[in-house]
């Protein structure tokens, strides 16, 4: 190692000198490609990677039939009579009535935190087998049961659809594969169902019960959420928990024959932009790749797709914007719900000729509109370019170190390590929190705290724990072991931020911009009196931090009446909402967004803030 130091030492000067140069110009590379990116003549249009999806020459036949009219009318009907209650009964006999197998699946949750109130739940399935194969794969129509328009409005309109496609899909003789009608009346009844379905336990606060009848292995899923019977747009949702996407094929051949229908097909509330307009265009792209990461940045599904794509299940959420709807857009025009079936049985047909699953196209994708796509390829260059600077700010401590002349065996890497591993025992320590809080509840209880109030003044007093430990100030005096501490959580960070960018690239995006700066700022900064007055800054990059900021960046947006201090209220107790929301995901769907704050990100807090 003394000898390549040696024979490159004026290189490696060179760099120790102009690296701060080196990495601020990445950060402008990284600038100007991310514009690039979403400006138009680079984004690329999309296409069918897989031909045997044929969506051109799929033909619709469905039509406005009086059963369409009529079932809607009685489903109607019956909710009035029997308000509040999920009339599974009703579904099955409409479903055998057709001439489909129906069942009734029950399932049991119990809520995991507080008062412990468990949930007996229904879902109704029913089965079309294909005439055609021996129940070998299976396609999935699935709508939610919402008789009122207290939460996202009425689906009634979309399950009447549901049962007018199953009465049209049972009299073709084309279909290769079976098709399976799911409704439940809560989303907790889908995690069931597919638990069952697979024989998975994936929850340990949900008890899924026992399937009557399955099919063969679930290749695709189109969840409808319609709850008008005039539709203006028709909206494509498509990120799943933890930043999740389907197959990019599947997302288009939903915009391709929503087209070829005269409805309008939208993917964040803007569809496909036809303009001339350069910097129009331009911007159109910007502001919906931003709003796209935004979403899938949240880590939560915004459908109910996304419980299927937990299981390798491409799926996708049909939502019609209907004339009442805040989201109409008065230049689109109105066509009959029926249509969204014509679509539906389009989306059928074309994963009815597939041959295999899904296996080309892509999996990680941005999308700018409904007709363009920015592939993992290319927008994995402005992350790495601002990732980058980290790990050149490790080398040229690390460089700087051993390029001194006099060495000290605490200034070894192998030194910095068991902080390294303390920092993220601590981290496992507080991931482990909620569960300590369960078993010990009565110690909240007792002085009349729930379990929201609890966790998240747990975290707090922890982290300032930690902070204080005298255990982390041992050998401080030394400048050689600090600067291998400092190396080394600049690589730890790197690699992590790289990890997380191959399942979630918005999230790992945004935590870059934000942690970056602050981290290469911090271990930069000469001398300790300097990182002391820096410090406050490096509380902005605690987990907590982050969230919260982002809930009262949001509040200050979007409610501009409220003054400050309202602002700040407001947003501390949507902070610990938010933060009993993703516990709760953790524990029924498996969203790691707590597992992976406090299991990584606070240990590199707690290395940055040391």
């Amino acid at each position: 190692m003394g000898l390549l130091f040696d024979e490159n030492k004026q290189i490696l000067t060179l760099f120790t000198n102009h690296c701060n140069k080196i990495s601020f110009l990445c950060i402008c590379s990284a600038i100007i490609v991310t514009f690039t990116l979403v400006s138009e003549g680079y984004v690329d249009p999309t296409y069918f990677s897989e031909n045997a999806l044929l969506p051109g020459y799929v033909n619709r036949e469905f039509s406005a039939q009086p059963y369409l009219n009529s079932v809607l009318t009685r489903l109607k009907d019956v909710t009035k009579s029997r308000p509040g209650e999920f009339v599974s009964d009703w579904l099955v006999n409409e479903f055998n009535s057709i001439g489909l197998h129906s069942y009734e699946h029950n399932y049991t949750f119990e809520y995991p935190f507080d008062d412990k109130k468990i949930i007996n739940g229904k879902s109704v399935y029913a089965i079309l087998e294909a005439p055609r194969a021996p129940n070998t794969e299976a396609l999935i129509i699935s709508s939610p049961y919402q008789s009122s328009k207290k939460f996202n409005g009425k689906t009634l309109p979309g399950i009447g659809l549901m049962l007018a496609m199953a009465k049209y899909f049972s009299k073709k003789s084309y279909l290769a594969k079976d098709v399976i009608f799911l409704i439940s009346g809560q989303e907790i009844g889908f995690q069931a169902w597919l638990d069952s379905y697979h024989e998975v336990y994936s929850s340990p606060v949900l008890t899924s019960g026992y399937l009557t009848a399955k099919s063969g292995p679930i290749q695709a899923a189109v969840n409808l959420q319609i709850d008008d019977e005039d539709i203006t747009q028709l909206e494509i949702e498509i990120e799943g928990i933890n930043g999740q996407l389907p197959n990019l094929d599947l997302f288009n051949v939903a915009v391709e024959l929503a087209t070829r229908e005269s409805i309008t097909p939208t993917f964040h509330g803007k569809s496909h932009p036809f303009s001339t307009d350069f910097y129009q265009v331009s911007q159109n792209y910007a502001l919906t790749t931003a709003s796209m990461m935004i979403s899938q940045g949240k880590t939560k599904s915004t459908g109910l797709h996304g419980i299927f794509q937990k299981y390798a299940i491409q799926a996708i959420t049909l939502k019609g914007i209907g004339q009442n709807s805040g989201n109409k857009q008065d230049d689109y025009l109105s066509v009959p719900f029926y249509v969204v079936g014509r679509v539906v049985e389009g989306v059928f047909r074309s994963l009815n000729n597939l041959l295999e699953r899904f296996n080309r196209s892509y999996w990680f994708y941005l999308l700018p509109s409904t007709r363009r796509y920015i592939s993992i390829g290319y927008y994995m260059i402005p992350f790495g370019l601002l990732v980058i600077p980290l790990l050149f700010k490790a080398l040229n401590i690390y460089l700087k170190m051993n390029l001194d002349s006099c060495h000290d065996e605490s200034g070894s890497l192998w030194a910095a390590l068991p902080f390294n591993f303390y920092c993220h025992v601590c981290g496992f320590l507080v991931a482990s929190l909620p569960f300590f809080l369960q078993r010990f509840a009565w110690i909240y209880q007792s002085h009349n705290l729930a379990f929201k109030e609890a966790i998240y003044y747990s975290l707090i007093v922890s982290s300032l724990l930690f902070i204080f430990n005298p255990l982390v100030k041992l050998n401080k005096n030394s400048i050689e072991l600090l600067k291998a501490r400092q190396c080394v959580t600049l690589i730890n960070l790197a690699l992590i931020l790289s990890c997380l960018s191959l399942f979630n690239i918005s999230l790992a995006l945004f935590l870059t911009i934000l942690m970056m700066p602050i981290a290469y700022i911090c271990v930069s900064l000469p001398n300790n009196l300097l990182r002391k007055l820096f410090s406050p800054l490096v509380f902005l990059i605690h987990p907590l931090s982050i969230s919260y900021l982002c809930i009262l960046g949001t509040s200050l947006w979007f409610n501009s009446q409220l003054d400050i201090t309202s602002h700040i209220q407001q947003s501390f107790q949507n902070h610990k909402s938010l933060l009993l929301g993703q516990l709760e995901d953790w524990y029924i769907y498996g969203n790691w967004t707590y597992l992976f704050g406090s299991a990584f990100l606070f240990p590199i807090w707690l290395q940055i803030i040391d």
